[in-house]
Order: structure tokens, then sequence, then C-alpha cells
């Protein structure tokens, strides 16, 4: 569930409301609704959710927690010359060999220096893959339909590299089969006639993932053998449907040097004497245990009866959510 914090503050703007995300439900298994009439049709995007708040020459990005990544991606600066006044719901995501990646864009969730920011945004720039307007011009629009936002959004010309607005399709199946042939995430099917739902996760927009993903709590971590003081397999937990952590795993796969060093930084004088889940002594023998306070995000290939991550793959870290966020996906 969502943490109290909103996604996007507007005090500089004409609206002083906050606005926390509208989140899509997993699909069951008879998949995305398929009647085009009624539902429309995007790609699922492997990136990071921000609200972009352009006002008067200024860009405010908010991450899902409402955490100011403004100065993590400072190429989307570039908004500003898009609008005076617009706030738009979209991804960021960073390209690799034409496809949007996950774990290419993680090496740059953690930059808060501006220097640093600039270094990063020269060697991997990013895009904002818009699919919603939720204000334009001072006028508010979360009551309206979304096919109404949506024609808005069109007429919205995208300024340089900065930002695109992601595609609608009219057919579920032939979007299905064209993401899944390319390697792209996935598909979210949005109701034409609803409203923008601020902080619920709603059956009106429905998404369909190609691969398993999940966010997760780091709660220890086992050293690589041989040399104990370096990181070479995370402990990892979710809550259960009761709200409880549950052991989900260890993953070392996808462990690199950038992101053994971001989780030093986010567990540092976190440890504790026992683990907060029952992990198998296997898993435990020799490992640190930490406070459930940093996230990442995880590919697997299903879960076992017991709730086990199924060939875990490390992806990065996800700063911009907090154990609040995490849960069972």
């Amino acid at each position: 569930m969502l943490g109290k914090a909103p996604l996007a503050t507007a005090p500089h703007g004409p609206q002083s409301g906050t606005v926390l995300p509208m989140l899509a439900t997993a699909a069951r298994s008879a998949g995305v609704p398929t009647d085009g009439d009624l539902w429309a049709y995007e790609v699922k995007w492997d990136g990071m959710r921000v609200l972009a708040d352009v006002h008067e020459g200024t860009v405010v990005l908010r991450s899902r927690t409402g955490r100011d990544v403004s100065t993590t991606f400072p190429e989307l600066t570039a908004l500003a010359d898009a609008h005076a006044d617009v706030l738009l719901d979209g991804e960021v995501v960073a390209l690799d060999d034409g496809l949007p990646s996950f774990s290419v864009l993680a090496d740059r969730l953690h930059v808060s220096d501006p220097r640093a920011a600039e270094r990063a945004a020269a060697r991997t720039p990013v895009t904002l893959m818009a699919f919603d307007v939720l204000r334009l011009y001072g006028v508010e629009l979360l009551d309206r339909s979304w096919q109404d936002r949506r024609e808005s959004l069109d007429r919205l010309l995208p300024s340089g590299r900065a930002w695109q607005v992601s595609p609608v399709y009219p057919d579920a199946s032939s979007l299905l089969t064209a993401t899944r042939e390319q390697g792209l995430e996935g598909v979210v099917a949005k109701r034409r006639t609803s409203t923008y739902q601020p902080g619920r996760r709603s059956p009106d927009w429905v998404k369909h993932a190609h691969r398993h993903h999940q966010a997760c709590l780091v709660a220890g971590w086992r050293p690589v053998e041989g040399s104990p003081d370096r990181i070479g397999a995370l402990l990892l937990a979710v809550p259960g449907p009761d709200g409880r952590l549950r052991y989900a795993g260890r993953a070392g796969s996808g462990l690199d040097g950038a992101l053994e060093e971001g989780l030093r930084a986010a567990l540092a004088g976190r440890e504790l004497p026992r683990p907060v889940v029952d992990v198998p002594r296997p898993d435990a023998a020799g490992a640190t245990f930490t406070e459930p306070v940093a996230v990442v995000e995880v590919r697997h290939l299903g879960r076992t009866s017991g709730g086990r991550l199924r060939q875990p793959t490390l992806r990065g870290l996800r700063p911009d959510l907090g154990p609040s966020d995490v849960r069972q996906e």
C-alpha cells in the first residue's frame, strides 16, 4: 500500500493541493479487458513513475513516494520549454539497445549531486513517456474522463528529446503480441470513461506484465566466499496477504559493483542481531541481518508453494519506494 507521502505538490503553482498516483491492478488469468470501445491500450514501460509539474519556467519531478527527484534527471528541465503550466503523469525510461531497461535506469536513481547527475545524463539520457495530464493552464483535469484527458494530452506537442506521448492502441491482442515479441514490459488497459483516482489501485486500469517483477525489502546479506566484507547475495522479504513480512529467498545474480555500493550506503548502521523474518539455516549461516528499509527490484520466474521467488535476479535499488510501498505483486 502507498504511504501518506504525496507524489506531487504544487506550492509554486495555481493549485495548492497534493496528488497521489493512480495505480493499475494486475490482470487476472483471463488477461486484460478486450473491448476496444470501452478500453484503450498502452505499452507498460519499464521505468520509474513520476509526476512532472511544470509552472512558469520551473520543473518539479516527484517520485511515487513524493520524493523530489528533479536533480536526478536534469535533462527533463527541458519540459519547461513545452508549456507554461502542466502536470504530466508518466514513466522515466532509459534505453538499452533501443528498449527501455530498468537495470540501466537504476544506475541513475541514486544520483542526487547536481554535477554527478549532469555527467550521468550525458552518459545515459532519459525520456519521460507521458501517458496522462492532470492539470493544464491552471485547470485540474482529475474529474474528467480518461478519454477527455487523453485528447488534451494529444494536443500537447512534445519538445525535443525531453518527453514523448505514450501511444494508444485500439486492440489488446495485437499489442500483447507485439510487446511480447519486441521484449517490452507489457500492456496497460485503461477504461475510457474512468476519472483519475489519486492514490487508488483502481480496476479501471489493468496491467499485464510479460515478466514477473517484485519489489523486495532487504532483510540481510551474505558475503562473497573468501571475502567476508563483500556482499555476495541478499536475503529478501515481502509482506504476505496478512501484511506480515515473509522470507522470499536470497538473490545474488545481478549484484554488481554499483549496486553493492548503493546497498552499503542504504544499509549502513542498520545491522540487527537476528533476522526480522524466518530465514532457513543454510541461508542464515554467516549472514549479516539488517532492518528491512532498503528496497530492491527483482525479476523472477514465479514462486514456490512456500512463497519463495524462483531464480530471482536483482535489477537495482528502488530509492523511489519506501518499505510501506512494497506489496506482493
